[in-house]
């Protein structure tokens, strides 16, 4: 699809064999309650062993294929190739609601407002325990926008290009957290923001290939250290590219 509008906001889906997941996630993005002609989709891929590339060129206004694994150089690779002023990050395994991208803009047209996110809910329900995970996970989202310590999820995630070149993008390390340290970064440059449009679910899997108190830990050990779990175990197709 081709948009011939003046493009506001850029849509960056990462994928890496994401084949089974993409179709329905970019669906959802291409039919969204602003005009198609204010935003665009891009997917950049780790060079998937898949069928990734050929799904995303069904929907994608632009696929871009580089050769290095990791979500934070993928969204980067993605945001180089943007037209928007506007950056919003989706992952492949993310289905939004049918307002996401009018939140996005709405929220960082807002004077003075620099990134933003919106409310989570996890897609796989057996787990109780992860079901908790989410709930606390999308509370700590909504509290830390209040206290001005913003800690978005990659998965929803909104940012002005201006600020997020200026704060470097994420970090393209071997190391999970690089969502947590762009979206502290940006609270030290303006104000952030929580739509309620942007609402989005998101798989669990991850959360239930690695114990949720892992994934805690992790997180705590990287506020406190700066260190954090690598991608070659977090993801066990990671290394296989």
């Amino acid at each position: 699809m081709v948009c011939l509008g003046k493009i506001i906001a850029s849509v960056i889906v990462p994928t890496l064999n994401e084949e089974k997941n993409i179709y329905k996630t970019l669906k959802l993005l291409d039919k969204q309650s602003v005009s198609r002609d204010l935003y665009e989709i891009i997917v950049p891929d780790s060079s998937s062993f898949d069928n990734t590339v050929g799904v995303a060129k069904k929907i994608a206004d632009r696929v871009v294929v580089c050769k290095r694994n990791g979500a934070g150089f993928g969204r980067n690779f993605g945001a180089k190739h943007a037209k928007g002023e506007i950056l919003g990050f989706v992952d492949a395994d993310t289905l939004v609601s049918d307002t996401w991208v009018e939140g996005l803009i709405e929220e960082l047209k807002t004077k003075g407002r620099v990134g933003c996110t919106g409310p989570l809910e996890n897609i796989e329900k057996e787990s109780l325990k992860i079901n908790l995970f989410y709930k606390w996970w999308n509370l700590q989202s909504r509290a830390s926008v209040f206290l001005n310590y913003p800690i978005f999820p990659g998965f929803n995630f909104g940012v002005r290009k201006k600020e997020f070149w200026q704060t470097g993008g994420f970090s393209e390390m071997n190391k999970l957290c690089e969502d947590m340290e762009l979206s502290l970064k940006l609270g030290n440059l303006g104000k952030v923001g929580f739509n309620q449009k942007m609402f989005v679910k998101t798989s669990a899997r991850r959360q239930m290939e690695i114990p949720i108190h892992k994934h805690i830990f992790n997180a705590i050990n990287f506020s406190l250290t700066k260190n954090s779990m690598s991608w070659d175990e977090y993801r066990k197709d990671f290394s296989k590219n």
